[in-house]
């Protein structure tokens, strides 16, 4: 991992207090709090640990009237020059006529954890989660410094590490505006990350950023690796099949991602004469069981009348047990059930599986076989999910 020389001059460690009440001063205005104890900082805040430890540190300071103001909102200047502290990036001091953060910018493009493209130029705008996610995780993570990464990538490389954790559902919120507190916190987690700490990460939150990244959340939630999606694959001879995403919830955690989709009457005692929900065939609990839903959009190629069916009525799933979204409840989930063939079309549907838990952790400790769809007949076909005949966990990559 790389690291970063700062010059220790007096002008310059008194610069590294981004949070003072004027940014573009060199040094902290006098009277300034810049002990870890404020007003308006509580030793119940979830902010309350970071704000100890980057005050004691002298990465942050407080404001004259003895508050921290950790709702504030922090400017895409301030985070970086934070950052930059951080990290010990070594700065010049600014040119004459030049602004105060000048310095800074230019050394975190040096460095390779910002790049000129990220913002639009004003630098006095609040900070985005989105931009922010962007910085960190390339001042953790050397080798995202170069080449072209997405955004998309960047939030979960940051989620899965911890970096970036999600809101009170687990979203990403990632226009939202970032604040001292939440600023405090990052920094914080750096650090750790930086000396070689492992942080928890938010399981919610990271599936959120996998699948905007890769279209499902299997690494979050197995460890495993499911091929690249999307992916075509021939399903009988005259329909085809495109694998849009894979999704999937854990049934028994009630803070499973995705969770929150399924239509009422889903989970929970069955009234066998009154089912709802995603129904498995069985028509038995949920219970120490993955749900896999997997968007496909089906396709047909010849015609044939008054001909119609389920996904699982054209391909089979040997370790999989078929489910049913019986429910008229419109939600994220909702789909038709049945493929229709009097007409060349195509329908984009959601289809949905169990898998016992024990099958998973069977499968990543032998690399057992177990993740393909598989049809018998004339038009026999074997349609491997994970990235080398079935497997998920070290397959071979081909």
């Amino acid at each position: 991992m790389k690291t970063f020389k700062l010059v220790l001059s007096c002008a310059i460690a008194a610069a590294i207090l981004p949070f003072s009440p004027v940014v573009t001063s060199s040094a902290a205005p006098a009277g300034s709090t810049t002990s870890s104890t404020f007003k308006d900082v509580k030793r119940t805040d979830w902010f309350y640990g970071s704000v100890q430890k980057l005050t004691t540190a002298g990465l942050v300071n407080g404001f004259e009237d003895g508050t921290f103001r950790p709702q504030k909102e922090v400017s895409r200047a301030e985070f970086l020059k934070l950052v930059s502290a951080a990290l010990k990036i070594e700065t010049s001091s600014p040119n004459a006529g030049d602004a105060w953060y000048k310095p800074y910018v230019n050394a975190a493009i040096g460095a390779g954890i910002h790049k000129a493209s990220d913002f639009n130029g004003n630098w006095t705008q609040s900070i985005t989660r989105q931009e922010m996610a962007r910085i960190t995780v390339r001042a953790v993570e050397e080798k995202l410094r170069t080449g072209s990464p997405t955004d998309p990538q960047l939030v979960y490389e940051a989620t899965k590490r911890g970096i970036i954790s999600g809101l009170a559902g687990g979203e990403l919120g990632l226009k939202e505006k970032s604040t001292r507190a939440q600023a405090t916190v990052i920094i914080d987690r750096i650090l750790t990350l930086l000396a070689g700490g492992i942080l928890p990460s938010d399981k919610r939150a990271a599936s959120y950023a996998e699948v905007a990244y890769t279209g499902t959340n299997v690494e979050t939630m197995w460890g495993g690796k499911f091929r690249q999606l999307p992916f075509k694959a021939k399903i009988r001879n005259y329909i085809n099949g495109e694998f849009k995403q894979i999704l999937i919830l854990d049934m028994d955690d009630k803070d499973s991602p995705y969770l929150s989709w399924l239509p009422k009457g889903t989970l929970g005692k069955l009234d066998p004469l009154n089912l709802t929900g995603i129904t498995k065939s069985n028509t038995m609990e949920w219970k120490n069981e993955y749900m896999m839903a997997f968007k496909v959009e089906l396709s047909n190629t010849k015609i044939v009348k008054d001909y119609f069916s389920q996904f699982r009525g054209m391909i089979g799933a040997p370790y999989f047990i078929p489910a049913i979204n019986i429910s008229s409840q419109k939600g994220p989930f909702s789909t038709e059930m049945y493929f229709r063939l009097d007409t060349i079309n195509s329908k984009e549907m959601w289809v949905f599986y169990a898998i016992k838990k024990e099958t998973v952790v069977e499968a990543k400790k032998y690399n057992a076989q177990y993740f393909y769809f598989e049809t018998y007949g004339d038009d026999h076909y074997v349609l491997d999910l994970g990235i080398q005949d079935g497997r998920l966990f070290g397959g071979k990559t081909e």
